[in-house]
């Protein structure tokens, strides 16, 4: 059972950079908007420096890049420093990714310090298939923070994950993967753990959802010692993983890779990480496809004390997928088969018997697997990601159905059944605490350096139970998936604080899903107003990342890819699998 877990994407001015005593005054061309120096310090935040930058925002009548914006752009230097070496790519067969040919590119650690120590980025390529009718280089984020490319374009290879863009994009584009700075494969990645029994011994206990005092405590105890772990293994690299410095990288890889523009696709979060990116570099960006839309402004700011799921709403959104699927469930009858007609009642009914504890499944094997509120709320938070799930063995409503029948009879069958199924998604890191994912430590690096938030565990806990009361479980579930950035320790000194209105030379196509459960529509519709040259095309479905429901979603992006072709405003697609459909 394959597991899809979310775990929560040039206006060419040069002015001086914002420097430190001793430094040299580097001459750093910037985009329209500010950038914010930011300095953490024992969970304070002191803001160092905001400068303006650039020139006035972009009239919404520039219909495209004019000579001098074209020719201003080309005489800046990769990554907008002055001083950056671009490197020099030495392409070689993949030693374990078959198909793939792979690369390192060495990018300056500190931009303030071009000529300083370096970080190595791990870049991947599936070359053109035809390199007669090559158009160029499509550089591909799949999103986390955190989330190898390298990877996902290994996998899009062997066949076990969907290609985001059809046989024409792979025949007519080299797909570029790079993992970001601190993340995957890249060198150093951020680390918080010696080995996996220490993520373990940690996580040990720990609860995604905490509802009581003592089980708040405890996560913020862990959560303390997690980020004091994190920063004595990674260091200085903490500093410098913002999402302004991955997109300078990009713009680096950019121009090792020859190109004049960059032409891109970012999912999730690599949305966030293409809207930077188009606002610093608006005249070298080129064909831009976003899925899944994460609201910039949003995401970093808003009202203080809140989090970033509060500000964007993905806890409601994942709230309204579920409600869905008691929707779908319903509608299915017995090609469901979970709750007798009323599945949201017979959810409500499971969740109000775990909030009083956890239920002692028998094994097979006469040992007892408790069974858990938070395991139940945290994989299902996982399998409404991706609607193929919710009719499968260990997902959706397979599961529910076992949870229902077990609470009921925790020492016959049932519980013996449903023990070894958490066992078996356990193993395979389902509903475990987020500190021992692949992508936490990327993750919360990028995260916790430059999203606001709340800064004590009382008032991250108070929070928590008011979104519960507009999100159901997810309010807490969605809160505390960044609840380690309370006590953060990092100098992650920029973030880019916008405008976000980049008026960009090709169109930005923006796709998204009706019930999205991490990137809600009304993110992508608040993104399609922001940018004044977008498309927005909705796909009249489920899940997470279009390119994974939607056959349809997949040709409009290719279509646009390779000819410049946008879908028609307001037009739709349908989804590829409707759950519990006849």
């Amino acid at each position: 059972m394959r597991v899809v877990i979310g775990a929560w994407l040039l206006g060419l001015l040069p002015l001086p950079l914002p420097v430190r005593k001793g430094r040299s005054r580097d001459v750093l061309p910037l985009g329209q908007g500010k950038i914010i120096m930011r300095m953490h310090a024992a969970g304070s935040l002191l803001l160092l420096l905001t400068m303006a930058v650039g020139a006035a925002p972009p009239s919404a009548a520039s219909a495209a890049v004019s000579p001098a914006r074209k020719a201003a752009a080309e005489a800046v230097p990769a990554g907008g420093v002055t001083g950056v070496r671009v490197p020099k790519l030495k392409w070689a067969p993949c030693a374990d990714k078959p198909g793939l040919q792979c690369a390192t590119a060495e990018v300056p650690l500190d931009y303030t310090r071009p000529r300083g120590r370096t970080v190595s980025l791990a870049l991947a390529k599936i070359p053109a298939a035809d390199p007669a009718r090559r158009l160029g280089s499509l550089v591909v984020n799949r999103g986390g923070p955190g989330y190898s490319a390298v990877d996902y374009l290994g996998g899009i290879v062997a066949g076990t994950v969907a290609a985001p863009v059809n046989a024409d994009v792979r025949a007519r584009y080299d797909i570029i993967g790079v993992d970001p700075r601190g993340s995957g494969r890249s060198v150093p990645a951020v680390q918080c753990f010696e080995d996996a029994e220490e993520a373990a011994a940690l996580s040990r206990g720990v609860s995604n959802v905490p509802l009581t005092a003592a089980e708040k405590k405890k996560r913020a105890e862990a959560d303390s010692r997690y980020a004091g772990m994190c920063r004595a293994r990674s260091g200085t690299l903490l500093d410098h993983v913002s999402s302004v410095a991955i997109a300078r990288d990009l713009d680096v890889v950019r121009a090792a890779l020859g190109e004049k523009r960059l032409n891109y696709l970012g999912q999730s979060y690599g949305t966030y990480l293409g809207m930077v990116y188009a606002n610093l570099f608006t005249s070298r960006t080129g064909r831009f496809v976003f899925d899944s839309v994460i609201d910039p402004t949003r995401r970093d700011t808003g009202v203080p004390g809140t989090t970033p799921s509060a500000r964007t709403g993905s806890d409601v959104a994942t709230k309204q997928t579920l409600e869905e699927f008691f929707r779908l469930c319903g509608e299915g009858g017995d090609r469901c088969g979970f709750g007798d007609g009323d599945p949201e009642a017979a959810f409500e009914h499971i969740l109000k018997k775990l909030r009083k504890g956890p239920v002692p499944l028998k094994a097979g094997d006469g040992t007892t697997v408790p069974l858990t509120y938070s395991f139940v709320v945290t994989w299902t938070g996982q399998w409404l990601y991706q609607p193929m799930y919710w009719n499968v063995k260990g997902g959706g409503a397979p599961f529910l159905k076992a949870v229902s029948e077990a609470i009921e009879n925790p020492s016959g069958a049932p519980g013996a059944a449903l023990a070894a199924e958490v066992t078996q998604l356990q193993q395979i890191g389902v509903g475990g605490l987020s500190y021992t994912t692949p992508i936490t430590a990327a993750y919360l690096g990028v995260t916790c350096g430059e999203t606001d938030g709340p800064r004590t565990a009382r008032k991250l806990g108070q929070l928590a139970t008011e979104r519960d009361r507009r999100a159901g479980p997810f309010g807490t579930l969605r809160a505390y998936a960044d609840s380690p950035c309370v006590s953060w320790k990092s100098t992650n000194e920029l973030r880019h604080e916008g405008p976000w209105n980049a008026r960009t030379g090709e169109p930005v196509l923006i796709l998204s899903s009706r019930f999205d459960p991490a990137t809600p529509l009304w993110s992508a519709q608040r993104v399609h107003r922001m940018l004044p040259n977008s498309r927005l095309l909705i796909n009249e479905g489920w899940g997470h990342v279009t390119a994974q429901q939607s056959t349809c979603m997949v040709e409009a992006t290719s279509r646009y890819l390779t000819g410049g072709t946008l879908p028609a405003g307001g037009a739709t697609c349908r989804p590829d699998t409707i759950p519990f459909a006849g």
